[in-house]
């Protein structure tokens, strides 16, 4: 039964019956269809179907009954809505007379003495009357119950709506008014709600007129328009499209709203749509910059005015987010709202990870969102590294969010390309001394200081910058110019005094956790001014300032980077000038908008909030003692909390996140910190909820507050410092009170780090700046908060005029940077030669560091890039390697002579220009200098590392004190003066250096490690020198060739080995710096011939066939032995030829002629002396013999031959010769043809009784055949054909008779020759490509192995089984028994069992398979590799009794915890043993003496303390039984199933989501686990990531490396070998093709 043909009231029995009884009917299709939508409201079938079968009626009658019963059924459904109705009423009727029962008991309730009370309470706190009494009447008409009005009274509100909004919070109650409709309403309700939005329109514009002072009553009427059309629907937006005008219609906006409501199912508030409307609408001359409370959703907003800008102006839109993950979200979210459109969207974030020198595909969209680093980045490699990223895509406009952050706070920020330079690895070694030299003056430096120095006669102190300076020099002159090159001297005489000022500010004044964080060995710098980001490691300091941090903490030092490309922020917005749109929360002061309005070209626009703030900032407090803060801070946030309010405390760095952390744990408050934008936050809070942030929390973080939270009073915002603008400060008291909420915000600040004077040099002290303040504000003053804030907002045009003299010292920058450009591609296409191009950019690269503080001049730029100062040679061996020319090499070894990687790469290209004996001076001068260059370094290492030591004594001597210690970390002061030691000191100074190392037992660090790594490099160097010198002392120049290849410096199993991946990098420092691009490979071959020698051998080859052709036609049987053999000998020459050729292989001459005597010789010995006095008759003579013996016997001597060979033998004829010989073998076909229509023999025979006007032979020929074939005809026809071509062959012969030997020798060498360079230069070209298809064969192939391989590494499924096999081998396995059982031959045979590269389906694909292709190649490892892989994998997983990978390492970590509670409860037993042992003393004591009533007490206590410690002993024991009876299998499968079944475990069956523990507790919970098992699962539980993750770093892989073998050997190998073979044989084939 069609499925349209049924009625959903009906079961299917009757939906069944019934149709088979209206077929029998014969209603046609059309009335059947018709039938089924009248029939629709039938509740049942029982009355039409007996009507049908009692009336048996026609249609007309069915239908008419059918219409009948539906008006009454329509009829009986009115009455019931009638009946229900009144009903409702009748309920309605009811609740309003208990409504007003309720009303009177609440009335009797709210006595005359509770209005007094409420109304004294009210006048406490408000001042106006009218307020007051609007409420008091409100409770006596309202019928709230009074308790839920206690409860708002202790709240705080400032007017009759806030004190009503709160009530209906307590009420549950809150209704926040949308846009949303309901799909039904009334006329009455349509018409209310457009009164309301009306309203609300007029009330917008009214307040967007207060706060800009313009109005336009025509937008305001088109926007009452529009939202009143949402009430109607009456327009059809299918085939609506925006106007074709860039100004902005009713339809435009009516179908951008329709739309939002489409996608997000409400449509866009009124002042969300006035944002767009006035951002889209700026004036044509300038940018405009919109202030939109925190709250009001600017995602939206920025979306829907993109939209507009790209339909309606055509242009492209760049959107920029504050961070990358912002970007990289709304680019995914809105994706499919932008689709609705037709508009494309993509985010540029992280393109350059995946793709090189072209465009990048992000480039293709119209709308693009990224952070400013990506942009800028981007451009740089368009536009200054010409790398075509951006394609062709035209700059449109471009929106900022968070506007003031960017181009103010961040104007400063740059982005520049990372380009390593060489020859600045050694300038490390003067950043060291430099630090160590401040590190050793330590003990002798002042509290301002100066370092104090006395001689026997007079005591002095020096500024510690010029004691340095001084040093430094003196042991620069002494040492260290013998490590550092010549040409970076006059760098180091410029920059010395500005690493010395660096470095003082890393050791003084820059502090970890507050200006940096160090992670994983990485220095990430804190934005702790602003917003508080912790940039990624890839940002940093320039001018060795990073460099020192790095020594501070004993990290590898990175190399020194010369910046030579670079956008700043401020040069990348100014691009765009008037097309500049931004939105922020907050635009700041009159100060701050004139900044920005002068430095950019904008305007400003103030937009009303959708809902009224109800913040409350509270009054703060400056406290002046640090401890003093602490209190304060904790006394704020117990108060919130004790209230049920959640608390946000935003610092200004991670130190004060992680002091105050502690500071109220330490009172027994518990929060969370949140510091890095990488942490997941939780969004949605609740009551006594404490997070502990930095500014990052300041700027974008959206919380949301939960129902109770909210009837409790919402979030209470801290700030712990005074930010240095009010921008700042509202942006972080606007985390609270968003979108109508309630909410409140305090300042609680230290005094002394809070005050900034700026400008007011002459303020010295804290009371210098109270009577500065006293005396301008004629008023002394307590709250020094007051104090704070003066200063902030007095010195705030001071902080706006420095970011101005930045903004134009950047602009400067810039423009110096674009002349740079022009100038240096002028001079070289960087494309073409990248050295040459590489020189320029140094050279401006010092000049912008000689300059920069100075100031940079643009007329500079060209003289500097012509002078010759300060050349770098190293940049000559890159110019060299790229035109291989030897005489760049000498140049970069002149100028350098000490330089070994100068001498390396001339003697590699003395080897490449034949010049092998001046190739062994100059490696051997290389390898020389590379050995000093080595102990060099292990020199300066020692040298550095008693440095470090005597740092170390000096710091231990003096007990110097820790700059940045915490005083919350120190729990209490040693009041006691410690043992003083004066002997240690006098110890050690008569000790050796090398004893003073073993002593002191001082162990490897980073910086050594880096040396070493750095050592690896010149010993390889110097390795394959010796090996270059070997093969060139053995050279044998008469016979020998050399081949020089190349080969990287750091082999590829290196780099993928994760464990050395410092090491690598480490290593990557010396190849950029030296530069060591990659090292020689010198192999010796024998000496090729050229292709003269191939074409040689194929002539030879050609004349041997011909001549052996010749014979074989003109003697007679004797000689055929001879011809036989010179035809076979000729082939097999041809072919040796062009295989050589084309595979490279030279021809052994020796080996050939041997060979050819041997098989030349047989045949003479065949042929006899008459068979030899044929072969060299080869003229007339040749018919003479030819009449001796009769033709039929000839023929049968001639050897076979196909028509083909035919071909080949007739090559000589002239044309007449070829028609006479085409007619005798066209009479031969006619015969052939006349052969095949006989059926037997006698009609065989009768066909050429009367046949004589055929040529001789061929009469002949059929005689002959008649007597070989034995009365058959199929016997006929076969030695006819067979003799017939011997005799063309013959007649062909026979048509050279007359010409003398030497004629036709010379004639058949001519022919040969000719002939052999017509082959040769057939297949000459597809040699050529054989060569080329061949090494692109490799490339392919070993793509395609990388390819697989990188399928294999993200095969989550597969990856999590393996990591189950390490561990589950590695940890829960004897390792001997592993060692056995897990080896490389027994896995690679498992694997080779299910696979083999014979089997049908493995060489399809292989066939099928195309490499540049990247679906089908995950196609090929899906179908062939991944299911044995997979099966292998499961099968050795099969082994172990565990299911799951988190299963089996949280039974690992629950027997872990649980021993080491076992441990534990051990030593508790002891410790338990040894406290009974000592209240027995005390007991048998006191019974022998007569104590006191308080000593009595005091015993009696230590009992009852016993009693309590074994009581709860015991009660742990018991559990720890209880918990050791539980069967863990089962216990840990059920609570990873739980986590399963609740979405807690990711794809990779490794990972859990954030939130897992609050679900693993919340199961421990319905499980009614005892405490102690609850404690050992829950650590379990919190150890399994830390596991996992330190698991995936020291793992020995002892399955996984041998399964990833045996899939490289097993299968890659095989699968490459045959895709080689079989793609090379067709070459192959097709090469031999052309010689046949």
């Amino acid at each position: 039964m069609q499925s349209v043909k049924e009625n959903k009231n009906w079961s299917d029995l009757e939906n069944e019956s019934f149709y088979s009884i209206l077929c029998s009917l014969n209603f046609s299709q059309e009335q059947q269809s018709f039938l089924y939508q009248q029939i629709q409201q039938f509740q049942s079938s029982e009355e039409i179907i007996n009507f049908i079968l009692n009336e048996n009626p026609d249609w007309e009658k069915l239908l008419k009954w059918v219409q009948n019963k539906n008006q009454l059924n329509v009829q009986e459904r009115q009455k019931e809505q009638i009946k229900q109705q009144q009903q409702l009423n009748q309920q309605q009727q009811n609740q309003q007379q208990l409504n007003v029962q309720k009303f009177n008991q609440q009335q009797q309730q709210t006595t005359q003495q509770q209005l007094i009370t409420i109304r004294n309470l009210l006048q406490q706190r408000m001042n106006s009357n009218k307020e007051i009494n609007s409420i008091i009447q409100y409770i006596q008409q309202s019928t709230h119950n009074i308790d839920i009005i206690e409860n708002v009274l202790n709240c705080e509100f400032e007017s009759f709506e806030e004190f009503v909004y709160l009530l209906k919070i307590f009420e549950g109650e809150s209704k926040i008014l949308t846009l949303k409709r309901p799909q039904e309403t009334s006329k009455k309700q349509q018409s209310d709600n457009m009164l309301y939005e009306k309203q609300q329109i007029e009330q917008l514009f009214t307040e967007f007129q207060q706060l800009n002072k313009r109005n336009n009553i025509e937008i305001q009427n088109l926007f009452i328009l529009v939202y009143s059309s949402f009430q109607n629907q009456q327009i059809d937006t299918k085939n609506l499209d925006f106007i074709e005008t860039p100004q902005l219609e009713y339809q435009d906006l009516y179908l951008l709203c329709t739309k939002v409501q489409k996608h997000f199912s409400y449509y866009p508030r009124p002042v969300q749509l006035l944002s767009v409307f006035e951002l889209y609408n700026h004036e044509n001359n300038q940018g405009r910059l919109a202030q939109i409370y925190t709250g009001e959703g600017k995602t939206l907003i920025v979306a829907m005015l993109a939209i507009l800008l790209c339909k309606k102006k055509k242009v492209n839109v760049d959107i920029v987010t504050s961070s990358p993950v912002l970007a990289v979200r709304d680019a995914q979210e809105l994706a499919q709202f932008y689709k609705l459109f037709s508009i494309s969207v993509a985010h540029n974030i992280n393109g350059s990870q995946n793709q090189k020198q072209k465009m990048f595909p992000c480039y293709k969209s119209q709308v693009i969102y990224g952070d400013p680093h990506s942009f800028q980045a981007d451009i740089l490699r368009h536009e200054y590294s010409e790398l075509g990223t951006m394609g062709n895509r035209q700059q449109g406009y471009i929106i900022v969010d968070e506007v003031d952050s960017m181009l103010i706070d961040g104007n400063s920020n740059k982005t520049l390309l990372s380009t390593p330079i060489p020859g600045m690895l050694d300038l490390t070694k003067v950043l060291r001394l430099i630090w160590d030299e401040i590190c050793k003056s330590l003990p002798n430096l002042s509290t301002d200081r100066k370092v104090m120095i006395t001689t026997e006669k007079e005591y002095y102190t020096v500024d510690l910058e010029e004691y340095i300076e001084k040093t430094l020099d003196l042991q620069l002159q002494q040492v260290v110019y013998n490590f550092i090159p010549k040409f970076r001297i006059n760098y180091i005489k410029f920059m010395k005094k500005t690493w010395i000022e660096n470095a003082i500010l890393a050791k003084f004044h820059f502090q970890e956790s507050k200006h940096y964080l160090i992670d994983n060995n990485n220095v990430r710098i804190i934005d702790f001014q602003n917003t508080g980001v912790v940039h990624k490691d890839n940002m940093q300091w320039q001018k060795g300032l990073h460099q020192f941090i790095q020594l501070k903490h004993n990290l590898p030092i990175t190399p020194l980077r010369i910046s030579t490309n670079y956008l700043s922020n401020v040069g990348f917005f100014k691009r765009y000038q008037s097309q500049l749109l931004g939105l922020t929360g907050t635009l700041g002061s009159q100060v701050t908008q004139n900044l920005l309005g002068k430095q950019y070209t904008l305007d400003f626009v103030f937009m009303p909030p959708f809902k009224k703030r109800l913040l409350k900032v509270q009054p703060g407090i400056a406290t002046l003692s640090k401890d003093q803060w602490y209190q304060e801070i904790q006394k704020a946030v117990q108060q919130q909390v004790n209230q049920g309010r959640a608390v946000l405390i935003i610092n200004q760095t991670i130190q004060d996140v992680q002091k105050i952390d502690v500071y109220l744990k330490k009172n027994k408050i518990q929060s969370i910190t949140y510091t890095d934008d990488q942490q997941e936050l939780k969004k949605v809070i609740g009551p006594k909820s404490v997070i502990i942030a930095t500014n990052l929390a300041g700027r974008g973080t959206d919380l949301t507050t939960n129902e109770e939270l909210e009837r409790n009073g919402g979030l209470h915002v801290i700030m712990s410092f005074l930010p240095r603008n009010i921008r700042i400060q509202l942006q972080g008291f606007g985390r609270t009170a968003r979108q109508g909420k309630l909410g409140t915000a305090e300042l609680i600040v230290n005094f002394t780090e809070n005050l900034f004077v700026g400008g007011l040099t002459q303020l010295k002290t804290i009371q210098d700046a109270l009577e500065y303040y006293s005396t301008s504000q004629k008023k002394q003053s307590k709250n020094y908060l007051e104090v704070l804030v003066f200063f902030r907002d007095l010195n705030e045009q001071y902080y706006s005029n420095e970011i101005e003299l930045d903004m134009k010292k950047l602009l400067n920058e810039d423009k110096c940077f674009n002349k740079f450009c022009q100038l240096a591609k002028s001079k070289v296409k960087q494309q073409e030669n990248r050295a040459a191009f590489q020189i320029l950019e140094e050279k401006w690269g010092l000049y912008l560091e000689q300059f920069q503080e100075t100031g940079l001049n643009e007329d500079e730029i060209e003289n500097w890039l012509n002078s010759d100062e300060g050349q770098n040679p190293k940049y000559l061996i890159y110019q060299g390697l790229q035109k291989n020319d030897l005489k760049t090499f000498q140049r970069a070894a002149e100028i350098s002579e000490n330089d070994p990687q100068a001498q390396y790469y001339k003697g590699l290209s003395e080897i490449q220009h034949g010049k092998s004996n001046q190739a062994i001076n100059t490696l051997t001068k290389a390898k020389s200098l590379f050995l000093t260059k080595v102990n060099d370094e292990k020199g300066f290492a020692t040298a550095s590392k008693l440095n470090r030591i005597q740092v170390e004594q000096f710091q231990d001597n003096q007990h110097l004190p820790d700059f940045q210690m915490s005083e919350i970390k120190v729990p209490q002061q040693n009041l006691e003066l410690p043992d003083l030691d004066l002997t240690r000191d006098s110890e050690i100074k008569n000790v050796s250096a090398i004893e003073f190392i073993k002593q002191n037992n001082v162990q490897k660090d980073t910086i050594e490690s880096k040396i070493n790594n750095h050592l690896k490099v010149y010993n390889k160097v110097i390795q394959n020198i010796d090996s270059i010198l070997t093969t060139l002392r053995t050279f044998n120049p008469n016979d020998e060739e050399l081949d020089l290849s190349w080969i990287p410096v750091i082999l590829k199993d290196e780099k993928e080995n994760g464990d050395l991946e410092q090491s690598v990098k480490d290593q990557q420092e010396v190849i950029d710096d030296g530069p060591l691009p990659k090292l020689g490979s010198l192999t010796k071959k024998q000496k090729e011939k050229g292709f003269f020698e191939y074409i040689a051998m194929f002539a030879i080859g050609l004349c041997q066939f011909v001549v052996g052709c010749a014979i074989c036609a003109f003697t007679a049987g004797a000689a055929l032995p001879i011809g036989q053999a010179l035809i076979s000998e000729g082939i097999s020459d041809m072919l040796l030829a062009v295989q050589s050729a084309w595979k490279g292989i030279p021809i052994d001459w020796g080996q050939w002629g041997q060979k050819k005597v041997v098989n030349i010789a047989s045949s003479l010995a065949l042929a006899g002396p008459a068979g030899i006095q044929e072969a060299l008759q080869l003229g007339g003579t040749a018919m003479k013999s030819l009449k001796k013996i009769g033709i039929t016997e000839f023929l049968k001597q001639i050897p076979e031959i196909t028509i083909q060979g035919l071909k080949k033998s007739g090559f000589w004829l002239t044309d007449l010769e070829q028609i006479a010989i085409e007619n005798k073998y066209q009479n031969l076909q006619n015969v052939t043809q006349l052969v095949e229509n006989a059926t037997n023999y006698t009609e065989l025979q009768n066909l050429f009784q009367n046949y004589d006007e055929l040529d001789s032979g061929i009469l002949d020929i059929i005689s002959q055949s008649f007597q070989e074939s034995q009365g058959s005809v199929e016997g006929f026809k076969k030695c006819f054909c067979q003799l017939a071509q011997k005799y063309i062959r013959l007649s062909i012969a026979k048509c050279k008779q007359g010409l003398d030997n030497d004629s036709l020798k010379e004639k058949v060498v001519e022919i040969g020759l000719r002939e052999g360079n017509k082959k040769y230069q057939q297949v000459k070209n597809d040699i050529e490509d054989y060569h080329q298809y061949k090494q692109a064969m490799n490339n392919e192939l070993n793509y395609f192995s990388n390819m697989m391989l990188d399928y294999y590494q993200k095969d989550y499924e597969i990856q999590s089984i393996v990591f189950f096999l390490d561990y589950f081998y590695e940890k829960l396995c004897d390792q001997e028994q592993v060692f056995k059982t897990i080896t490389n031959k027994i896995i690679q045979t498992l694997l080779s069992q299910s696979f083999n590269v014979q089997n049908i389906n493995v060489q399809n694909a292989c066939n099928q398979l195309q490499i540049s292709n990247s679906q089908v190649m995950n196609k090929f490892y899906q179908g062939i590799m991944r299911p044995l892989i997979y099966n292998l994998c499961n099968e050795f997983k099969a082994q172990s009794k565990y299911k799951d990978p988190l299963e089996m390492i949280l039974k690992n970590e629950y027997r872990r915890h649980y021993n080491a509670k076992l441990e534990q409860s051990q030593n508790e037993v002891q410790d338990l043993t040894n406290y009974q042992q000592l209240v027995k003393s005390q007991q048998e004591k006191y019974k022998q003496e007569n104590k006191s009533q308080q000593e009595i007490d005091k015993l009696n206590e230590m009992i009852d303390d016993f009693n309590q410690k074994r009581d709860l002993f015991n009660k742990q024991q018991h559990q720890l039984k209880e918990a050791e009876k539980l069967d863990q299998n089962d216990l840990v499968r059920n609570i990873i199933d739980y986590l399963k079944r609740e979405g807690m475990i990711m794809d990779d069956n490794l990972t859990f989501k954030p939130q897992y523990l609050n679900v693993v507790n919340q199961y421990f919970l319905n499980q009614n686990f005892n405490e102690v098992l609850k404690q050992i699962l829950l650590l379990a539980m919190q150890s399994i990531p830390k596991e996992i993750e330190n698991f995936k770093y020291t793992s020995k892989k002892l399955f996984s490396k041998k399964l990833l073998q045996a899939i490289e050997i097993v299968m890659l190998d095989e699968i490459k070998k045959y895709i080689f073979e079989s793609r090379m044989q067709k070459v192959d084939e097709k090469i031999a093709s052309k010689i046949d």
